[in-house]
């Protein structure tokens, strides 16, 4: 039974990212400003095989109590500066088309902005370990007011910049399978 289980999974894994396609990078910008954390970033898929690919993609939210509604979702094909129509979301997460011709690759840009209720932020990286291999290459940069004190960030960051209203902070990592998600973990500054 366990054995049967295991290949319905690995099925359904394939049908769900086939393995002509590639997501293999991924360079985003996060923000913290007022009570909203702000996502925008691209994201690099490859098609390997000879025919077109249409695939359906499931881009999801963080799930917590410290988290309210997203809003200001979008997902625009770089190569032609369309905006994807064929989206739908919900809060738990969105799902879209993604179209990539043969032996070649797509950029999407994706943004959207989640209420903060609580003194967290957070990004979902594990479902990178679903598309069975670790990305080429990520970027991330993390917009930080100064008027916050940063508690902890899941991941160390390799840079920063300090100016005079905030802290950016700058990642970059290659053959990257993350093992645990973004969060940014934060409080206000007393006076």
């Amino acid at each position: 039974m366990k054995k049967l289980f295991i290949l319905f999974i690995l099925f359904f894994i394939t049908y769900l990212f086939p393995l002509d396609l590639q997501f293999f990078r991924e360079d985003l910008s996060f923000e913290i400003k007022g009570d909203h954390f702000y996502v925008d970033g691209l994201y690099y898929f490859r098609n390997i095989s000879d025919k077109e690919l249409k695939q359906r993609l499931i881009y999801p939210f963080p799930q917590d109590s410290a988290y309210g509604k997203i809003d200001s979702l979008f997902v625009i094909n770089v190569r032609d500066s369309t905006i994807t129509t064929n989206m739908q979301y919900k809060d738990k997460g969105a799902s879209f088309t993604i179209q990539i011709e043969p032996d070649s690759m797509a950029v999407y840009r994706i943004g959207y902005r989640q209420e903060l209720k609580g003194k967290k932020a957070e990004y979902i990286l594990t479902t990178t370990q679903t598309w069975g291999r670790p990305f080429e290459q990520v970027n991330y940069t993390l917009t930080f007011p100064r008027e916050l004190s940063l508690d902890s960030l899941s991941y160390i960051p390799d840079s920063l910049r300090e100016e005079s209203n905030r802290y950016i902070f700058f990642w970059y990592k290659e053959n990257f399978m993350p093992d645990r998600n973004f969060e940014i973990h934060y409080s206000k500054k007393e006076k």
